[in-house]
């Protein structure tokens, strides 16, 4: 087997490597930047009007539209907590780092791997150049294509799953209001290792709640 043919297989092997570790690397689900505590509270807060119970029921309502499943119900202190599990993201997870120009390990990895990629297909494109004519027996199985290479044990290949947990807190005021108070946190799972962890501050992720309490007061309002 001529040297060029060993040479150029190894390097072929040696990217294909790296390409699956740049791969897998990046598969840690994009993060979300944790807003101030005064722009969290805003953001997971509303007023409804109706007494405890009556909105304490509105928010079941709305967390069971949502595919939440009731963990923990104390109607006596106005206290929900509900978790869902689901193989599509919902929401991003925020990092608690507030240092936005700090990369994560993910990133880090990704630019390191994609770096080595780079500089192996390189030399690989140079010797193809600069060596393709030392091979004298007209051998033409030179890298042609892909090839296979057999699956690492440490190589994730089950799908990433995400679990949602949700805890309300119910305060009756004055005037017929109920206060509720909505805070999230998530974390997301590959093959039984954990890939991040973290509260979700999406602004659209607690107005999809709310939206299904002011339909749900409003039908039973309607219909009664």
């Amino acid at each position: 087997m001529p040297s060029y043919f060993i040479k150029t297989k190894w390097v072929h092997n040696l990217v294909t490597i790296y390409l699956i570790t740049f791969i897998s690397s990046c598969t840690t689900p994009p993060r979300s930047v944790k807003p101030p505590t005064s722009v969290a509270r805003a953001m997971e807060t509303r007023s409804f009007e109706g007494d405890l119970v009556t909105i304490l029921k509105a928010s079941i309502n709305s967390l069971q539209d949502m595919d939440y499943t009731i963990d923990v119900l104390n109607s006596d202190i106005g206290l929900i907590s509900a978790s869902r599990t689901s193989e599509r993201r919902k929401a991003n997870l925020a990092n608690e780092n507030n240092n936005s120009e700090q990369m994560s390990a993910g990133e880090q990895a990704c630019l390191v791997a994609g770096g080595f990629v780079a500089i192996v297909v390189l030399i690989s494109f140079l010797d193809s150049i600069f060596d393709g004519g030392s091979s004298n027996d007209g051998d033409s199985s030179i890298w042609s294509g892909p090839t296979t290479i057999n699956n690492r044990d440490d190589e994730p290949d089950g799908p990433i799953i995400y679990r949602y947990k949700i805890m309300i807190n119910l305060t009756e005021l004055d005037n017929n209001q109920t206060r509720v108070r909505v805070s999230a946190s998530g974390e997301s799972e590959q093959d039984g290792k954990i890939l991040a962890t973290g509260g979700i501050h999406e602004i659209e992720f607690f107005s999809k709640f709310f939206a299904g309490m002011n339909q749900g007061l409003f039908l039973d309002k309607n219909t009664n």
